[in-house]
């Protein structure tokens, strides 16, 4: 399936990151972020974002803003969104919490809240941001803040999916999926001449030569990049139809689950469902990798195949599908609506992943665009330069 990318095979039933015991550590952040203008419920590896945007710098977002946080405060971040969204759909009922277990909600509520206000603005996830606040009008309770994270609950998989963007960035993850150069343009330029006049016409010619083949091979991996670009930009249109088409479902369903699901949506569901329970930021590049490369060789020119007949040629018949509930019980799906909201969380984590990925391809392809122009520009300078000693040359 086109959207979140194909290749996806075992990301269903995948364990969590964190187990519900696992410390976050949000609270060793507190002091940097209280020194930061942050509010006491705003504390945690995001705290102090609301206070500092114009120090955003390092966190690609499609828009290209950016947050100043390194790796440790990237996964730190990740594993707030990860209990938080485990707990509305495990422990949906704080009444049981531990002072521990109250803390920590606080704390990655207000840390989710924070980054919420540059990743995902959504007035029910950015007013979290002092969740945890000792003084003022939103402080509110753990049953609350779980309803307001269950009502942005596909924000949160949304936000997920950047920060598993930029972990994997910063992990080197993503080597040929940026844009980044590579082959001839990879390789550092040639010098520029100071000044080609005073060159011999032999390293006249040289460099000419050398800086065609520079243009050549940025225009060449310019154009590879917009390919990249236009494939990325068909997925975000994909998905962005898929997320719509269960959301529709979703605003359909009974609670008895007697409404029919199309089967072509149950794969998608399946598919969201899977993404939902994967942990590891790197499966999502692996995944996109594999299925840009089974693209490409669909791509292919095909070996001439004998005529097909109207028998084969003849579209199949379309699954008509079954009633939800039975189609949960079948695939081993638990949750009813809880179910479809995951799904949801799965295909918006893809969401955040591509428009984060587009916000470095963005970036990347300003830069290549500027480089090939130079190239270019540096290639004529030379290339005029010859003319003119030709000129000189010929016969008056």
């Amino acid at each position: 399936m086109t959207g979140g990318g194909s290749g996806a095979a075992g990301a269903t039933g995948a364990s969590g990151a964190a187990t519900p015991g696992h410390k976050s550590g949000i609270a060793v952040h507190l002091t940097a972020a209280s020194a930061h203008g942050a509010t006491p419920g705003a504390a945690g590896a995001v705290g102090g974002i609301a206070a500092n945007a114009a120090a955003f710098g390092n966190l690609t977002t499609a828009a290209g803003s950016g947050l100043p946080l390194p790796r440790p405060e990237l996964i730190v971040a990740g594993l707030s969104i990860f209990r938080s969204m485990r707990r509305v759909t495990d422990e949906a009922d704080p009444t049981g919490y531990s002072a521990e277990d109250f803390a920590q909600l606080m704390g990655d509520a207000a840390g989710i809240g924070a980054l919420a206000s540059i990743l995902a603005p959504t007035a029910g996830l950015v007013s979290l941001a002092t969740a945890g606040a000792a003084a003022g009008a939103d402080v509110y309770s753990p049953q609350e803040i779980l309803k307001r994270l269950r009502r942005n609950f596909g924000q949160l998989g949304y936000m997920q999916g950047v920060l598993d963007e930029n972990v994997s960035q910063v992990d080197g993850q993503l080597a040929g999926l940026d844009g980044a150069p590579e082959g001839k343009a990879a390789i550092e330029a040639p010098d520029i001449p100071a000044d080609p006049a005073a060159l011999s016409d032999a390293d006249l010619r040289s460099a000419r030569s050398s800086w065609a083949d520079r243009a050549d091979a940025e225009f060449d991996s310019l154009s590879r990049m917009q390919e990249e670009m236009n494939d990325l930009d068909e997925r975000r249109r994909n998905l962005a139809h898929q997320v719509d088409a269960v959301s529709d479902f979703l605003a359909s369903l009974d609670d008895a689950g007697r409404v029919v699901l199309p089967a072509h949506l149950g794969e998608t569901i399946r598919y969201g469902v899977g993404w939902y329970q994967a942990d590891e930021p790197e499966r999502m590049t692996a995944a996109l990798r594999q299925s840009r490369s089974q693209s490409r060789e669909a791509a292919k020119p095909a070996k001439a195949a004998p005529a097909a007949t109207q028998a084969d040629t003849a579209p199949a018949p379309r699954a008509k599908g079954q009633p939800y509930a039975e189609w949960a019980a079948a695939n081993k799906i638990e949750g009813g609506r809880m179910a479809i909201l995951q799904a949801l969380a799965g295909l918006e984590r893809w969401c955040g992943f591509y428009d984060a990925l587009t916000g470095t391809l963005q970036r990347q392809l300003v830069q290549m665009r500027t480089q090939a122009d130079s190239a270019g520009a540096t290639r004529r300078a030379l290339s005029a330069e010859l003319q003119r000693r030709t000129l000189e040359a010929a016969p008056k």
